[in-house]
Formats: C-alpha cells, sequence, structure tokens
C-alpha cells in the first residue's frame, strides 16, 4: 500500500515537466511540432505511400527547441488518412547532428486498440523485468501550438537500442513483420527454402547485410533444432514467448499474424529477440491463430473474454506453423523453463495485483490529458471504463471489442494458477551462496546452494554480461566443497579470472524447473573483487594506433584509435586501480571501470574515442591524434609509472613496443591489435640477416633453410652469437631448442629461401 500511496503523490505534482529521463514511465512529456504550413496533415497524408519526412520548422521537447527535423506519419492499422491523430515518427538528426538525451528518432503513437492508454506503458514497464525492451511513457504533444493529444512515447529499436542493451550494432538486424500478413505464416520463422530471397516479403532486414544469416537460423530452427542454444539466446526467446502468452499479447510472434518482434544476431553469433509494438496486448487482438501449415494467417476466429481469460499456457506447442514455440517447446528442459518464466510474471505482476499499482497511477494522471484531447480515438468515458470493462466500437480491431485490462488478467491469473503447468511442484532453491568471497586471487571459487526436490542442479556463469552464460552440474556428493554427500547443499567450483562473476542456478526435476533468482538469466547473482589489482609493475602500455582507418573495428563496426595494454604478470588482475591520460597534467583523466580485468599475457584493447564506456572492450573520455602526442598510465592517485611521447602516425601504422611487452617503442609497419607485435628486421647488404617471426621465441626455434647456405648463425638481441651450424644436406630443417623468451636474428652465408617460426 505504501507503494501505491507514494506513486500517486509522485503523480499529483508530475503531470507534464521536464525531466533528467526522457523515458521516465511516471512522466508525461510535452513535444511541440511546428510544420510551416496550416496544410501540413495533407502534405503527410501525401509522403506516407514513399515513406518520406517532411521537414519541420522545429521541434521542442520539454522546452528544448531543434531546428529542421524530419517528421512523418507510421504505422499500419494504426495509420488512416482520414484520421485526425495519427502516429508520429520525428527523426530530429534527419538534416542537422542533434539528439535529445542521445535519443535521435521519436516514436508517438496514437493510442490505436487502446481505449485505456495504458497498455503500451505498462506492458513495456512489465517485459523489461524480464528481458532488454522499449522505455515508454505518455507524451502531451501539439502541432503548430494546438493541443493535437496524448501519446504514447515508446523508445525506438535501432542501433542506439542494439548497442545499448547487446554491446554491438553492426550484427545482422532483422524487423519481423510481413509485407502481407493475410499470407506466407508472416513472419513466422517458417523454413521454405534454401535461397534467401525466399523469406523477401516476411522480414524486413534493416542492416547493410544478413540475409544469408537469417535463412542459416531459420533453417537451423526447423531442420536442426538441437543446435538451436548456438544460434538463439533462448532464454530470451522462452521470455518472449511466456510474456505474449500471460499477456495475452497476440499481435506478436504468438498469434495468428506472427510478427510484430525484431532479431539482432550480436557478437556472438545468436540470434537475440526483442519484443515491440504491444498497444494491442491484454487482450486488443484476439486472433489466436491455428495450423495451417505455413498457408496463411491462421484461422481461430476472434477469442471471446473468455477464451482469453483460459488461454492455453502452451498455445501452438504442437503447431508446425509457430516453429519458434513448437520447436523450443518439444525439449523437456526447455518447457519446464518456459513454464518457471510463466509462473514468475504471473506472480510478479497479476496474482498479488502489483500491475495495478502502475496503471492506476499513471490513468489518475493523464486524466486531463485525455479529457482535454480534441482527436481522441475514443470517447472520456471510454477512457474511464476501459480498465474494468470490455469497450466496443471506436478506434479499435473489429470483434468483439476492446476487453478490460482488470476485467481479463484478474480472471486469466486465478486461471494459470488452476492449470496442470502450474500445479506441478518445482524445486526448492535457497541459501545460495559462494565457498569463498575473499577478496584476493582465487584461481577457482565453489558456488553452493540448498536444493530440494530436484533430480538436477545447474550452475550458469559469466563473467561480464556481453558473455553468454556457461552452464554446469552441480553436485551434492561431498567431493565439490558441497559439504557432505546426500544433505541437500549442491556445489560446484569454477574458474576465477575476472573481478566480477555473474550467476545463477536452475534446478529440474521430472515435471518443473525454478530459476534463482526467478527472473534469470535478465538477473543475476554477482561475486565481486576476487582477484588482485593491477600496480606499476604488472601493466604496460604496449601499441597505440592513432589513425585506424581499417586496422579493426569497434562495436559498432567503426575504425577508431586505439590504445592496447598487457598483462605481464602471471594472474588476472582488475584495472580499476589504473587510469589512462592524454594530458600530462591530468595523469588520472581517465580511469578504467570496475568491470574491467586482463588475463595474464592477454593484450586488451581500449578504444580512445571519447566514448567513456565498457561495452565489449573500454573506451576513453579523449581522442588521439594522428599528428602524435603523450600517453600516461597512473594509478588512482596520479603517481605516473609509465609514459611514451607518440609520433605523427600514417594511416594503420602503430607505434608499439619491439620485443612486445618489454622492449622500447618502434613505429611497426604492421598494427597487431590484441596479439604479440609484429617487429620487423631490416635486411643487412652485406649478409642476409632476418628476424624471426613471431616474436618473441621462446621453448623451440625452428628454421628451414636450402642447401645453398653454407654458414648460418643465430644471435641474440645483443648480437652475441648463441648457435653456429654448417648445412651440408640438400633440404635440412633446423630445431634448436632451450631458448628462451626473446627476439632472435638469423644471419646467413649464401643464398636463404626457408622461413623461421615459433613453437611453444
Amino acid at each position: 500500500m505504501k507503494n501505491y500511496i507514494l506513486s500517486l503523490l509522485l503523480f499529483a505534482s508530475l503531470t507534464v515537466a521536464a525531466q533528467t529521463n526522457f523515458y521516465d514511465p511516471y512522466v508525461i512529456e510535452d513535444i511541440r511540432i511546428y510544420f510551416p504550413t496550416a496544410g501540413w496533415d495533407a502534405i503527410l497524408d501525401a509522403a506516407v505511400a514513399n515513406e518520406t519526412y517532411t521537414v519541420a520548422d522545429s521541434v521542442v521537447i520539454n522546452g528544448q527547441a531543434f531546428l529542421q527535423v524530419g517528421v512523418k506519419y507510421k504505422g499500419n492499422s494504426s495509420y488512416n488518412a482520414t484520421r485526425a491523430k495519427n502516429p508520429f515518427h520525428i527523426k530530429l538528426d534527419y538534416i542537422l547532428d542533434q539528439e535529445y538525451q542521445g535519443y535521435e528518432d521519436l516514436k508517438l503513437n496514437n493510442g490505436f486498440s487502446d481505449p485505456s492508454m495504458m497498455r503500451e506503458i505498462s506492458s513495456y514497464k512489465i517485459l523489461r523485468q524480464y528481458m532488454e525492451g522499449p522505455k515508454a511513457n505518455l507524451a502531451k504533444v501539439y502541432v503548430n501550438g494546438n493541443y493535437h493529444g496524448i501519446y504514447t512515447n515508446a523508445q525506438d529499436i535501432g542501433n542506439r537500442f542494439n548497442f545499448d542493451h547487446y554491446y554491438t550494432s553492426y550484427g545482422t538486424f532483422v524487423k519481423c513483420n510481413p509485407q502481407n500478413v493475410q499470407t506466407g505464416g508472416g513472419s513466422g520463422l517458417l523454413y521454405s527454402t534454401a535461397d534467401s530471397t525466399g523469406y523477401l516479403t516476411q522480414y524486413e532486414v534493416q542492416s547493410d547485410f544478413g540475409w544469408n544469416k537469417l535463412q542459416d537460423f531459420i533453417d537451423t530452427l526447423n531442420n536442426f533444432s538441437g543446435d538451436i542454444a548456438n544460434a538463439l539466446d533462448v532464454d530470451r526467446a522462452l521470455w518472449m514467448l511466456a510474456y505474449n502468452d500471460v499477456l495475452v499479447n497476440l499481435d506478436s510472434y504468438s498469434g495468428s499474424f506472427r510478427q510484430n518482434y525484431y532479431l539482432y544476431r550480436n557478437h556472438q553469433h545468436r540470434w537475440i529477440p526483442t519484443v515491440w509494438d504491444v498497444n494491442m496486448s491484454y487482450g486488443s487482438y484476439t486472433m489466436l491463430g491455428t495450423n495451417t501449415g505455413g498457408g496463411g494467417p491462421g484461422g481461430g476466429g476472434n477469442l471471446n473474454l473468455t477464451g482469453m481469460q483460459q488461454m492455453d499456457p502452451y498455445i501452438h506447442i504442437n503447431d508446425s506453423g509457430w516453429p519458434l514455440i513448437n520447436k523450443l517447446l518439444a525439449n523437456p528442459v526447455y518447457k519446464r523453463m518456459y513454464t518457471a518464466h510463466l509462473r514468475t510474471i504471473n506472480r510478479e505482476n497479476f496474482v498479488n495485483a502489483d500491475y495495478k499499482v502502475y496503471i492506476d497511477a499513471m490513468h489518475a494522471a493523464a486524466d486531463n490529458a485525455v479529457s482535454t484531447d480534441p482527436n481522441y480515438l475514443y470517447t472520456y468515458q471510454n477512457y474511464l471504463n476501459n480498465l474494468t470493462t470490455t469497450i466496443t466500437g471506436g478506434g479499435g480491431p473489429p470483434g468483439a471489442g476492446t476487453a478490460g485490462i482488470y476485467q481479463l488478467m484478474d480472471s486469466r491469473a486465478t486461471y494459470l494458477e488452476g492449470t496442470s503447468a502450474f500445479a506441478a511442484v518445482p524445486p526448492t532453491i535457497t541459501n545460495v551462496v559462494p565457498s569463498n568471497s575473499s577478496p584476493y586471487y582465487l584461481e577457482t571459487v565453489s558456488i553452493n546452494a540448498t536444493v530440494s526436490n530436484a533430480s538436477e542442479v545447474y550452475l550458469g556463469y559469466r563473467y561480464k554480461k556481453s558473455d553468454v552464460f556457461t552452464r554446469t552440474l552441480m553436485f551434492d556428493d561431498g567431493a565439490h566443497n558441497d559439504g557432505g554427500a546426500n544433505d541437500g547443499v549442491y556445489g560446484v567450483s569454477i574458474p576465477v579470472n575476472t573481478l566480477r562473476i555473474q550467476y545463477y542456478i536452475y534446478a529440474d526435476n521430472s515435471t518443473a524447473g525454478m530459476f534463482s533468482p526467478e527472473r534469470a538469466e535478465h538477473e543475476f547473482y554477482e561475486i565481486d573483487a576476487l582477484i588482485q589489482m593491477a600496480t606499476a609493475n604488472d601493466i604496460v602500455l604496449n601499441e597505440v594506433v592513432a589513425s585506424n582507418s581499417s586496422v579493426i573495428s569497434n562495436e559498432q563496426g567503426k575504425f577508431k584509435d586505439y590504445i592496447e595494454v598487457v598483462n605481464t604478470a602471471s594472474v588476472p588482475l582488475g584495472l580499476n586501480t589504473v587510469c589512462v591520460s592524454d594530458d600530462a597534467a591530468v595523469p588520472t583523466k581517465w580511469k578504467f571501470p570496475g568491470s574491467v580485468f586482463i588475463l595474464p599475457g592477454q593484450h586488451l584493447l581500449i578504444w580512445s574515442d571519447d566514448n567513456d564506456n565498457v561495452y565489449l572492450d573500454p573506451h576513453t573520455n579523449f581522442n588521439l591524434s594522428s599528428s602524435g602526442g603523450f600517453l600516461s598510465l597512473s594509478d588512482t592517485l596520479g603517481n605516473v609509472f609509465q609514459t611514451t611521447t607518440v609520433p605523427s602516425q600514417n594511416p594503420d601504422a602503430a607505434w608499439g613496443r619491439c620485443e612486445d611487452a618489454v622492449g622500447d617503442f618502434i613505429t611497426n609497419t604492421n598494427a597487431t591489435p590484441r596479439a604479440v607485435n609484429n617487429c620487423i628486421v631490416s635486411i643487412s647488404e652485406t649478409e642476409q640477416t632476418f628476424g624471426m617471426y613471431p616474436n618473441p621465441a621462446s621453448t623451440y626455434l625452428t628454421i628451414e633453410y636450402s642447401s645453398a647456405i653454407t654458414r648460418l648463425e643465430i644471435l641474440d638481441i645483443t648480437g652475441r652469437t648463441i648457435y653456429v651450424e654448417n648445412p651440408n644436406a640438400t633440404v635440412s630443417r633446423l630445431t634448436v631448442k632451450d631458448f628462451s623468451k626473446g627476439i632472435y636474428f638469423v644471419k646467413v652465408n649464401g643464398k636463404f629461401d626457408g622461413r623461421f617460426e615459433k613453437i611453444d
């Protein structure tokens, strides 16, 4: 009750106001569009066919003005040329390079199919508890100074969204909406042909490439589903399907048209689904569909209120026309995981009625904006009633009407709790703890949990959010740091090579599964500070590329300048005690984030692009210059322990140490990001002297040579001869053992026709 009262108090002072977070769910935005002509509506209507933007004089967002902004109408069913209130797509950077709080694209939805105006904002709020999803709130929109109506302000799903949540933006990106929902099974991931052009009408690839990758994924899902975990983020897919089912969100993959989701192929080469367009959740769209073998949208008519309240928690489990459901839930473990997700969503939001807290508060806050909306698609009375009562007519879908949200979901929550799927008793998981929380370096750490009613218990673990969870069995045998055998305490040891470990437990029996925490894999436990911190003797500047035009691209696919450091210690190190700077007067200019670690011998890249974030790699808050400059490493107190002055660099040239990690800096001809430096040694004019590649050599040095060589010498880096050979065979291969780590030179008399190689 305290949360409910607090929410209402927040809204009492927050009708329309400026704020620090553009998508704060408890704020109603103020967005004002100014066109140069009163005939703007006809101009936008005429531009719909070609999906072109009209340039507005300005758009003002919470008092901040943006000039020469692109505006167009968007939407399919939600757009109609005869409708006064159509959805907008506002592109702030259409002409000028500008953004609002980092957002360039604004999507404003007109409340189509939702008399309550609460479906989209509340559904996304629930979604974000379990997987990455768009942010959303409400906005009062004005056009040429006149109040045009209240809109849903939903975050655009594009490159920024992918980069923020999936750590890259250069992967294949697919909008799963068919050109014609009435044919072809929608964007149902049905396999039809090995030719990727056979899918052109069912999907929209929004990246510059990837049709073949999409076809490969569809082939794997349908024909090699045993390999699906390598191609798909299965857990997020299960969350999406469970979410659609509990919320009766049928204008989605789970309904007749099999649409309204995105797929992104990340740096791990796994496809990640993202839910979008949920204005018809809570039963506003009623067509469930039936299996048709992909020949159409599916029948099934419009579910009535009772049909939606009692919709099967395993919809389409036996329908081949929905392979994402049919194939995943054919796996018994995945089915039990899916059921656990169903149970979590239902109990955390609907059984306890928590979903009403936000809806009631936001509904009250938006009351005035709705009652004064001159273009509302329904009546004000419809707005008041649609939380509890079915509304017929208005701007919604055909059929029996738009179900009352509470009218539908209260009964559905009760129904789901009474199904056989929910009657199965899952394991219980308690006392989830690491066996050793020491802040010092450990080679392994054991995770323990008390588990009952389980036949198998798994630990999922990873070292950072951009990694894939590794799942391993836990044991109750007394031999895995788990206490005594068969005492209900399970344990397993995992390697420690990072500042942070993220993990969860999944326990399973023959009928039900349980996660701990229950929102895993989206939420997880963490262990911090298990490894030692770097000191001045551990980390070295190793390579600098200040004019990167083609060497290596970052997470966004952009060629940015980089700094490379190497861990010379024998253990993993945390780097949050180390600073990098390009300003001798400010040695602590940029500090490594706390989550960054480096393995022994690892060559770690730091993108120097004034981005100051951690995605797959860290990014500094300064740029490098191709004309050269100063660089330093220091501790967080400003004690400088390493410097270099980078000279002017040609494109893709590197300033690197030779020998790698320990030698002096020289200008290399080849950049070697994340690898041992390629130190090039010139050839003598009087004698043929070759440097060994790759450098440094260690343990063995192997040389192949021809019979034309009459004398061969191996020299160390000081020029001292340490080995002599007088070849006499027609073709020879010489292997010299017991070399310590370092750079070696080969001097030959006669013609040399061979190569040098390092063998460890």
